[in-house]
């Protein structure tokens, strides 16, 4: 047994990390389909091959595949949920891996048995007799044929470094930028560490938990299994009640909190000496620490872009199984070392001493995680205040009709009670109007490209800051004529400067910060000019070539980022365009839209609806 946990705890150290990469640089929904597949293929395999090798070989291969599911999914769960749900979206995600536990139990006794009836009166399936295992193996092999069926339906949006091909150097270079931004970030490093220190904890537990229960609080054989009944049925109801805690009580003071008091409850579920005593305690010790696991997630969800989201939580995974790992390997032997002693009359055998120690390592990693505290001030907000209002960007090339769509949504919205602040790019600050001055003169022609990103970036550092950052905490909705896709589109695309490069300036130059909806006007770039009136600025005054290059990067965005982007057909009549955004915005559940008649010309999809 021994053995098979090992090799499901070792992939962890190579695997997990290049699961990251995996995450942040190819399909994600690909990844967990093929994942899926094959799980259930070597799963289906296991009774017909019953040795010990072809087990440890398939255990390590589950676990890699394990590794690289995970990570996937939980970057691509902040396209499906609004920000005020990721607690929530987290709670049930977490319930969903650990409350089937009982219930599996049940379904495997249960198989077995029929697959022992089956054999002996189905005379093709006498085989069952003798593997009465198989059966259940069988119909768990299906439940990923499931998943993967499910997960194929879902529109889930592509990732900033989508690839195609292997590049081992630049594998390479993401495995050193996301272990760069683990080590490096003020407040992910503390959290991991946290997380590392509560596990070494967890596996203290496992390792001396049968043996303690036993011998010093007198469960025998079935002891273990009922405190664990209790602990888990606690942490079911932390992962439960974090979403409620967590509109009183900031996230990572709520994460912080709940580490320092899982170390406490098992101090003191140590401290037992019979197991009455030790089940309320045993509950705390699973609420805290499903509330503490929980919290986690949400934090790491909102402290990190979608590009490196993948390799985060890989580097997560990593930590929880060598932190594991070493829980269940350390302190086994520090409790031989220990023995069993005594103070005054209460007896301290050696399994007593070491809870205790592993009760202050969880108490040190919440001490540590409580710096991420202090640094919260100092690092950007990737995501706004749970409770933040919707951002809507209309985007498009010149003459696309932006203005006249922003202004027929605004009154529309306004009309309905909404508290609506409208902006624009370039400009929407005192500062940004200066830059817009600078950007579009037609004097400034010679303007470098490189020269001109930086200003477009500066003026939304400066547009974020004053408006759209306050607006969204209050509440609001903000609606601005362009953001960061017109960079991307513009200075990326038409430019040539390159959409990563872009986007990791217009990252950083906004936190992060990211549109909820954006609708891209697509007209042919002939017509859009042809209704501009006035004197063109520089930028209209580019050459046709330039703006057919800006009108192809819009719509390769739009592909990439189905989840955020909406393509409307803009040669319409104004009103028909209207009614397709009202429609979309039904379908997102943004300003509590009712739906209109008319559509949408839609690349990939409008969101990660179902098919």
């Amino acid at each position: 047994m021994g053995t098979v946990l090992t090799a499901r705890v070792l992939p962890g150290f190579v695997v997990g990390p290049l699961a990251g990469v995996i995450a942040d640089r190819w399909d994600r929904k690909k990844t967990m389909v093929i994942a899926d597949l094959i799980r259930a293929a070597i799963i289906f395999s296991l009774p017909f091959f019953p040795n010990l090798v072809y087990l440890l070989l398939a255990s390590v291969a589950l676990e890699s595949l394990t590794l690289i599911w995970g990570p996937a999914k939980d970057a691509s769960l902040p396209h499906f949920v609004k920000p005020s749900e990721l607690t929530h979206a987290n709670s049930l995600s977490l319930i969903g891996v650990y409350a089937p536990w009982p219930l599996a139990s049940l379904v495997y006794a249960s198989l077995s048995a029929l697959g022992v009836f089956l054999g002996r009166t189905v005379p093709a399936l006498e085989g069952l007799t003798e593997n009465t295992e198989a059966l259940a193996l069988w119909v768990d092999s299906l439940t990923f044929v499931f998943s993967a069926v499910m997960v194929s339906t879902l529109a889930i949006s592509m990732t900033l470094n989508r690839d195609g091909h292997l590049d081992l150097k630049q594998v390479r270079r993401d495995l050193v930028e996301g272990l760069g931004f683990v080590v490096k970030h003020k407040q992910v490093r503390p959290w991991m560490l946290g997380i590392a220190f509560t596990f070494t904890a967890a596996g203290a537990v496992f390792s001396l938990g049968i043996g303690f229960v036993e011998d010093v609080l007198g469960g025998g054989d079935r002891g273990f299994a009922l405190l664990v009944g209790f602990l888990g049925t606690g942490m079911i109801v932390g992962l439960l009640a974090v979403g409620l805690l967590s509109k009183f009580i900031q996230k990572d003071v709520l994460f912080s909190s709940s580490i320092l008091l899982t170390g406490a409850a098992l101090i003191g579920l140590a401290s037992m000496n019979s197991l009455n005593t030790a089940i309320p305690l045993a509950s705390a010790l699973g609420f805290f620490g499903g509330a503490a696991y929980s919290t986690a997630y949400s934090l790491m969800h909102e402290n990190t872009t979608d590009e490196l989201r993948g390799r985060t939580f890989s580097a997560a995974y990593t930590v929880i199984r060598i932190g594991t790992l070493i829980g269940l390997g350390i302190f086994p032997l520090i409790a031989g070392a220990l023995g069993d002693n005594a103070i005054g009359s209460l007896e301290v055998p050696g399994s007593r001493a070491t809870l205790w120690l592993a009760g202050l390592v969880a108490i040190g990693g919440g001490l540590v995680s409580m710096r991420a505290i202090g640094a919260r001030s100092s690092q950007p907000t990737l995501v706004p205040a749970a409770e933040r209002g919707s951002f809507i960007v209309f985007e498009g090339g010149e003459g696309a009709g932006k203005t006249t769509q922003m202004e027929a949504l605004v009154k529309w919205l306004e009309a309905r009670g909404e508290h609506v602040v409208t902006t624009r790019e370039p400009g929407g600050t005192k500062i940004g109007d200066r830059i817009r001055d600078i950007l579009l003169d037609p004097a400034a022609a010679e303007m470098d490209p490189r020269a001109e990103a930086l200003l477009y970036a500066a003026d939304r550092a400066q547009h974020v800051r004053d408006v759209i950052l306050p607006a969204l905490r209050a509440g609001k909705t903000v609606v601005s004529d362009r953001f960061i896709d017109s960079s991307l589109a513009y200075q990326g695309a038409a430019r040539g400067l390159g959409v990563e490069e872009i986007y990791r300036i217009s990252e950083w130059a906004t936190g992060g910060i990211l549109p909820d909806v954006v609708f891209y006007l697509n007209v042919d770039p002939e017509t859009g000019l042809g209704r501009i009136a006035e004197e063109p600025d520089r930028i209209e005054s580019e050459r046709k070539e330039f703006h057919e290059k800006v009108s192809r990067g819009y719509l390769e965005l739009a592909q990439r980022f189905s989840s955020r982007f909406v393509v409307v057909d803009a040669s319409r009549s104004p009103s028909q365009v209207h009614a397709c955004v009202l429609e979309v915005l039904s379908e997102r559940n943004l300003g509590d839209v009712v739906p209109l008649s008319g559509g949408s010309r839609v690349i990939g999809r409008p969101g990660p609806l179902p098919r």
